[in-house]
């Protein structure tokens, strides 16, 4: 994977930059509707301004594609088994595409129930977790979502690997585009680990331990070793329950799942989103919420939740080059 750096950058409008990460898809064996999530999928992270999981990502899909990873190929099979419950096996396929699978059928339950559950299983990791919660809080629901990954980080002080770094996220509708959170439950990303392994470059103390359980600053032995969570105990207890309601489906436990960069078994890792309608409770709930985030700007420098959304992307040229370069296959 190329790794995002300070060598001069290229422009790209974002329609031009989805386009590239289409033809790469399809490059790396995707069909036209994984290529067409996905894309989606990684030119939104991107102009939000995160890189890292953005088209720096991509490539960890692109070699998933091409080593049998992740099935170019598959089609997700939904599955209802009560009014307000979706659960989608992604068929060893993306999230991005089971998700779009039943979007509209999860959004328009959770607007004429008041709430509803997704429950993805059986897929390749999910990538940038707000790109779901945003998607839903567009269409003016709240959104909560969490979800899992092949084992990466340590909980309750143990030496070994237990949970992924178990992302959660928060989205709400506001007028102005919805406000949204996402974060890890480790201290710092996995991608970021692995940047400055390949950068040669120290990782600050905290992030990360070596096998043996000691502190680290070196990358190469923070992941030979494992990741933190944030705030020991409390950042456990929050990745082990993402990662109990992520599995609710049937997706696998991260010990069990096969890693993200090689062989060619696909994690079966899951997520779960939960949407619930704005004005469940209170039709002026939406309003109330704009008014309380426009005090805490005002009064306290608090803006919550505001993201980008870049129309043209600087996108380092290395990636760039080897983006086209996969495209051409």
């Amino acid at each position: 994977m190329p790794v995002a750096d300070v060598s001069p950058t290229v422009s790209l409008p974002a329609e031009e930059l989805e386009r590239l990460c289409f033809a790469a898809i399809l490059a790396a064996g995707g069909s036209d509707r994984l290529a067409t999530s996905l894309a989606a999928a990684t030119v939104a992270a991107d102009r939000r301004g995160k890189l890292q999981v953005g088209t720096a990502h991509l490539f960890d899909y692109l070699d998933g594609l091409e080593s049998g990873r992740i099935n170019g190929a598959a089609t997700p099979k939904p599955v209802n088994r009560l009014p307000a419950t979706h659960l989608v096996d992604a068929d060893g396929g993306i999230t991005q595409l089971a998700f779009d699978e039943v979007f509209d059928r999860f959004a328009e339950s959770a607007a004429n129930l008041g709430i509803s559950i997704l429950n993805v299983m059986n897929a390749f990791p999910a990538g940038e977790l707000g790109y779901y919660t945003m998607r839903l809080a567009d269409r003016g629901l709240i959104a909560l979502a969490g979800a899992n990954s092949p084992a990466l980080m340590s909980l309750f002080g143990s030496l070994d690997t237990v949970a992924g770094t178990n992302p959660f996220s928060f989205a709400l509708p506001h007028s102005q585009s919805p406000r949204m959170f996402d974060q890890a439950s480790s201290a710092t990303a996995w991608v970021n680990v692995r940047e400055a392994a390949e950068r040669g470059e120290s990782i600050p103390e905290g992030w990360a331990q070596a096998p043996d359980g000691t502190a680290t600053t070196d990358p190469e032995q923070g992941l030979a070793g494992s990741l933190l969570p944030f705030g020991g105990v409390k950042g456990s207890n929050l990745a082990l329950m993402i990662e109990l309601l992520a599995a609710h489906g049937g997706a696998n436990f991260s010990v069990d799942a096969p890693p993200i960069d090689e062989g060619t078994t696909t994690p079966g890792t899951g997520l779960f989103v939960i949407a619930i309608s704005a004005d469940a409770f209170d039709p002026d709930y939406t309003l109330r919420v704009e008014e309380h985030l426009a005090r805490l700007d005002r009064d306290f420098g608090i803006d919550f939740g505001r993201k980008r959304d870049d129309a043209v992307i600087d996108l380092p040229q290395n990636i760039h080059a080897a983006l086209v370069e996969r495209g051409r296959r």
